[in-house]
């Protein structure tokens, strides 16, 4: 990233040092993001730390992670693992929108079909099918994933 990320970063974490602001997107993402890894006492510490999820040891300076991730695009976009059980690190962290972090949990169905490996709520929307249409074809009536994509809606 560019030297102007860590003049910001500079910025922003002296005036914090300074005055004690703690409310802007970045900080509090990169606070949000060391407090899940770090502290057990974090009610979502179970999920992060507690499950082995790490930082990168170079994000342990704010400026160090403001350089390598740079500034959200918009308030709405929030800090996500690419890959879920992968550490928070250079190459495994972007900022993405509420709906592209909904695709992104370890909880999510996914199908693979045609070559390709999307959601189960991607699939649907694709298809112009509500997802819990999708689900029931697959997980009620026992139809392969194949049927359940290229069959019309009744």
């Amino acid at each position: 990233m560019s030297k102007d990320y860590v003049a910001i970063g500079k910025k922003i974490s002296a005036a914090k040092m300074r005055h004690g602001l703690c409310n802007t997107k970045i900080w509090t993402t990169w606070s949000g993001m060391r407090q899940r890894c770090l502290n057990p006492n974090n009610k979502r510490w179970a999920s992060y730390g507690g499950r082995g999820i790490k930082i990168c040891s170079r994000w342990n300076t704010f400026e160090y992670f403001l350089c390598d991730v740079g500034m959200p695009p918009s308030e709405r976009h929030q800090l996500d693992r690419i890959n879920n059980d992968g550490d928070y690190e250079p190459g495994n962290v972007r900022w993405a929108t509420p709906k592209e972090q909904a695709n992104n949990h370890r909880s999510n169905v996914n199908l693979s079909h045609g070559g390709q490996t999307l959601t189960l709520t991607q699939w649907a929307e694709r298809i112009g099918m509500r997802p819990q249409t999708l689900w029931a074809r697959i997980y009620r009536n026992g139809w392969s994933v194949e049927r359940a994509l290229s069959e019309p809606k009744r």
